[in-house]
């Protein structure tokens, strides 16, 4: 991956992930951002301000990863059926793990060690609200990979 495309990437992972925050209280949950900060109070005695910038961090980070990833497969393969396929994979995949590994951030934050694997819940395979919001969340990044890809192109002829 060059330069330009990790970037763009990060770019747009940071757009995903304010997205996603922003459309999580239309599928009837609380942001991850303050859940997180919430627990971070509760359970790890931080300060409202302290809380609520690392679980912006830890929220942006972890989109920022999920765009990298969405990125490399789209610049091996750009296909409808290809960016269709990564959004619903992804998007189940990341369903799957978020409950365990949203624990398992909150108990690292709070406690400054690693937590035990088995003290964290089962995978989650219920498909709704959360299945929804992360397919629609991978669905951003493909579309602002589609943006950004076309900007780029549009440059390229111009010049």
């Amino acid at each position: 991956m060059n330069k330009k495309t990790l970037i763009t990437a990060v770019i747009v992972g940071i757009i995903a992930s304010i997205a996603f925050i922003l459309v999580q209280p239309l599928f009837g949950m609380a942001t991850l951002t303050s859940r997180h900060a919430g627990a971070y109070i509760k359970l790890g005695e931080y300060g409202a301000t302290s809380a609520l910038i690392i679980s912006w961090f830890v929220h942006i980070s972890v989109s920022v990863f999920y765009a990298v990833i969405s990125a490399a497969i789209f610049n091996i393969n750009r296909s409808a059926l290809v960016n269709i396929g990564q959004v619903l994979v992804l998007g189940w995949i990341t369903t799957l793990t978020a409950t365990p590994a949203n624990e398992w951030v909150v108990k690292f934050v709070t406690s400054l060690q690693l937590p035990a694997f088995s003290s964290l819940s089962a995978v989650n395979t219920e498909v709704g609200p959360k299945l929804w919001l992360h397919i629609m969340f991978f669905a951003f990044i493909v579309v602002g990979l589609i943006f950004a890809k076309s900007d780029q192109q549009q440059d390229t002829f111009i010049d």
